[in-house]
């Protein structure tokens, strides 16, 4: 009986720290279940967060892509700015220019120069001369019976001022001139055959002589000089007429 009291005495003594130790082991579980609750309420957010992004992504990647909206064009109804005028270059712009590019030299030129020769085929020198009659001195009028053209044909020439300007103007004062040859020929570069003043006063103091001088044959070439006695004109080769320096020769042999 004593033992049993005893046990009932110790498990009553033990009791009230049993139920401590229940209340205080109770008190500690139920923190521990919250934190765990709470570790897995987050969780779950978390999840269901991660769930919603990937299913945007999803959905978004899907849908087609859409055309970018039309930019607008802001259109301004003032008036250009005028170009300046243009002015002296920059001086820096220019010596940057200057020693890029290479200066440029000019290729020269060289002029053509044309020298002009005169053409003094109807001069005649003095050894083409040797042969020759001057007027007067006999052989130079032909036809007999007071005929003597060529001293009248000379004094027509030396009379007439217009032969003086003509032979001038050629520059053949002083020189012996080739005038007909069995054709009239050009002194220099005048347009035409012969001196037209010469030619003329030649021809028509011809043209009013008597036919039978101006008919008769002359053999050889006949001066004809001007008062300076230094200007003289050649008439005729070989054999001819007076009347041919008219055109009026009958034939290419001469009558004998």
């Amino acid at each position: 009986m004593e033992r049993r009291g005893s046990r009932l005495a110790e498990r009553r003594s033990e009791g009230p720290a049993l139920r401590g130790d229940l209340r205080s082991s109770g008190a500690a579980r139920p923190a521990r279940v919250r934190g765990r609750d709470r570790l897995m309420a987050w969780s779950a957010v978390v999840g269901v967060h991660v769930l919603f992004g990937a299913l945007f992504l999803i959905h978004t990647a899907s849908q087609p892509s859409q055309p970018p909206a039309p930019s607008l064009v802001v259109v301004s109804l003032t008036d250009p700015p005028k170009p300046k005028p243009p002015g002296p270059p920059d001086e820096t712009e220019g010596e940057a220019a200057m020693q890029i590019a290479p200066p440029i030299v000019p290729t020269p030129v060289m002029p053509i120069i044309r020298v002009a020769v005169p053409n003094n085929s109807d001069i005649l020198s003095e050894s083409q001369l040797a042969g020759a009659t001057s007027a007067g001195e006999g052989g130079g009028g032909g036809g007999g019976g007071g005929c003597d053209t060529a001293r009248a044909v000379q004094q027509a020439l030396r009379r007439d001022p217009l032969v003086h300007t003509a032979v001038s103007d050629a520059n053949r004062m002083g020189k012996a001139i080739m005038v007909w040859n069995g054709d009239w020929v050009r002194t220099g570069e005048q347009d035409g055959k012969g001196l037209s003043a010469v030619r003329e006063a030649i021809q028509w103091e011809i043209a009013f002589s008597p036919e039978a001088c101006r008919n008769a044959r002359m053999h050889g070439t006949v001066l004809l000089s001007l008062a300076d006695s230094s200007t003289r004109f050649a008439i005729g080769t070989g054999e001819w007429r007076w009347a041919d320096l008219l055109g009026l020769r009958r034939g290419a042999v001469l009558d004998r």
